[in-house]
């Protein structure tokens, strides 16, 4: 990975920065409970995509892959769960701001362990650019923090956009919109990586 690490660090910004679940449940919630109240969830949601990138370096990602049980199983899944948070994010806009509670770092660590897509991404990344012949801790190290981090920078830039939305955004009618906009993107996504 050492070698490959450029080409890993582009494939790692493309595919931690662009729409996904995760950004764009940070942009529903940093719109509708602003960043700070975002954090908790933020965490969380790092730690499972922690969890998933070791879990996929250390070989179980070729269960996914392999296995088209535990794949169709993992697909309904979070397919179920990406509901529920969609309909979390909707609740939102229906509570008054005061009576808001905001997702939990239990909501979010449950986010990337039932994502198909970061699977993949995790999965294709390290099968791409890890190096079998340099030390494994190494190149399980460059990976994990690097997707990671990775992860962390885009979540919180998507959140903090949400944020920025809730300061210029006074009206719930259109909190309402830009949330609902982000579900139904949110779901597309999901239901686009799940069924392609």
């Amino acid at each position: 990975m050492q070698e490959n690490y450029w080409p890993f660090l582009l494939f790692v910004i493309v595919m931690t920065g662009t729409p996904g679940p995760g950004n764009l449940s940070m942009l529903a919630l940093g719109q509708t409970v602003g960043f700070k109240k975002s954090i908790p969830f933020m965490i969380g949601m790092n730690g499972g995509g922690f969890l998933v990138a070791i879990l996929t370096a250390m070989g179980l990602g070729k269960l996914y892959t392999t296995s088209p049980e535990t794949a169709y199983f993992l697909k309904t899944i979070s397919l179920i769960y990406i509901l529920y948070l969609a309909f979390k994010i909707m609740r939102m806009n229906v509570q008054s701001p005061e009576k808001i509670r905001p997702f939990s770092i239990y909501d979010g660590l449950m986010l990337h362990p039932l994502n198909p897509k970061n699977w993949a991404m995790n999965i294709s990344a390290f099968s791409q650019f890890a190096d079998p012949s340099a030390p494994q801790f190494l190149e399980i190290s460059i990976f994990v923090l690097t997707s990671t981090l990775g992860g962390l920078i885009f979540n919180c830039f998507w959140g903090y956009t949400g944020s920025s939305l809730l300061s210029l955004m006074r009206t719930r009618k259109l909190r309402l919109c830009i949330n609902s906009s982000m579900v139904v993107l949110m779901v597309g996504a999901t239901l686009y990586a799940l069924y392609k």
